[in-house]
């Protein structure tokens, strides 16, 4: 519901300015008019002027009234505000002004002052309105210009669409992504949600050992994240609802038509069912490894032991684990092992790999001489 000049702090005085520059705007029209008409200067031009101011009270108070009614359409869609926001729209406002009185100034020095200061005016508000947007809207982008990077900036809820991409609590545990964006291979601004700074944070008190190195491991790749110049990363401070961290991804991701960046290959799939982006960080590494065939011989070193009795598990150089048959008794060395066969699974590729003979210590029954053929 629209709200009226007297409902709105300052409305009336912003309505009565406008009003004011565009009745005098119309009185020095209609003065001029009458003079180039040739009026008397007595009624003849008395009553042009009068109607010229009643012109323009009209309608400088519907233009005050319908500027005034937007700017609260605007103001009400921006729920929150934060500092960053407010410092880079007064910069901006700033901006806008030195611009127009350097576009204005000319014109003040020649010409008549009825006509060229109401245009200042004009001209000098719409550039202050129009910095005030523009720099709110690259607010991020503009204190890591002036480098003040210490804070993530935080985002307002008009981030939103492919430029923007949101942010899952295991692609920041991963890892990979600081390596993703280094590499150029995603741009544009990172949003994370607040929840998922939460959960980083509980992960990171955790006393589970694991638990506390993985969200030690995600807040570390945020830092290295903000010190990246080719790429922004912003808070989202909206929360949508819900008890969940990846229905409340699904929300946001769904109402910004923003693309998700996950490595958690459940969520990867029912975002995409309901139509929303994601950029699986597993996929890209899945396109981006060497190609490997059974039969194909690996140098490995067995990391641990596998699930099964008498596996051993391996890692090769760009993360892909080797599950291999009877090494769960050689943890810790280096052998060459064939690989057997590939399977595909939500997080990525798994290699099955037997053991070469060479590296194979157990015996085998030797034949005699007397008992070939």
């Amino acid at each position: 519901m629209a709200r009226s000049s007297s409902d709105v702090p300052g409305g009336v005085v912003f309505v009565e300015l406008i009003r004011l520059a565009v009745v005098v705007l119309a009185t020095a029209v209609a003065l001029d008019v009458s003079a180039r008409m040739g009026a008397d200067e007595g009624a003849g031009q008395l009553v042009l002027t009068a109607l010229g101011a009643g012109v323009g009270y009209v309608v400088g108070g519907v233009l005050g009234r319908f500027a005034q009614g937007r700017i609260s359409d605007v103001e009400q869609t921006l729920q929150e505000v934060s500092a960053s926001e407010i410092v880079a729209g007064t910069a901006g406002m700033l901006l806008g002004l030195v611009i127009a009185a350097g576009v204005t100034w000319p014109v003040l020095l020649f010409g008549g002052k009825a006509f060229t200061v109401p245009m200042a005016v004009i001209v000098m508000a719409t550039m202050a309105w129009a910095g005030m947007r523009l720099g709110r809207s690259r607010a991020g982008d503009l204190l890591r210009f002036l480098g003040a990077g210490g804070r993530l900036p935080s985002s307002s809820g008009r981030a939103r669409g492919s430029a923007y991409k949101l942010i899952d609590t295991s692609a920041l545990v991963d890892g990979r992504l600081v390596d993703v964006c280094r590499g150029g291979w995603m741009e544009g601004i990172l949003l994370v949600p607040e929840f998922v700074l939460y959960e980083l944070q509980g992960l990171a008190d955790s006393a589970e050992p694991e638990r506390r190195g993985r969200g030690q491991r995600g807040l570390d790749a945020l830092a290295s994240l903000q010190r990246l110049s080719s790429i922004g990363v912003e808070v989202l401070e909206d929360d949508p609802g819900g008890e969940e961290v990846d229905t409340k991804l699904l929300k946001l991701a769904r109402l910004r038509n923003t693309p998700l960046v996950t490595t958690d290959g459940n969520l990867a799939r029912v975002a995409e069912v309901q139509g929303i982006p994601v950029r699986n960080l597993h996929s890209l590494a899945e396109s981006l490894r060497p190609p490997v065939l059974p039969g194909q011989v690996l140098p490995l070193t067995v990391a641990k032991r596998g699930r099964e009795e008498g596996q051993g598990v391996g890692y090769l150089p760009d993360g892909t684990m080797v599950v291999v048959e009877q090494t769960a008794d050689r943890i810790g060395e280096a052998l060459s092992v064939e690989v057997t066969s590939i399977v595909s699974t939500s997080r990525g590729r798994m290699l099955f790999a037997s053991l070469l003979e060479a590296d194979d210590p157990t015996p085998r029954p030797r034949l005699l001489r007397g008992d070939a053929g």
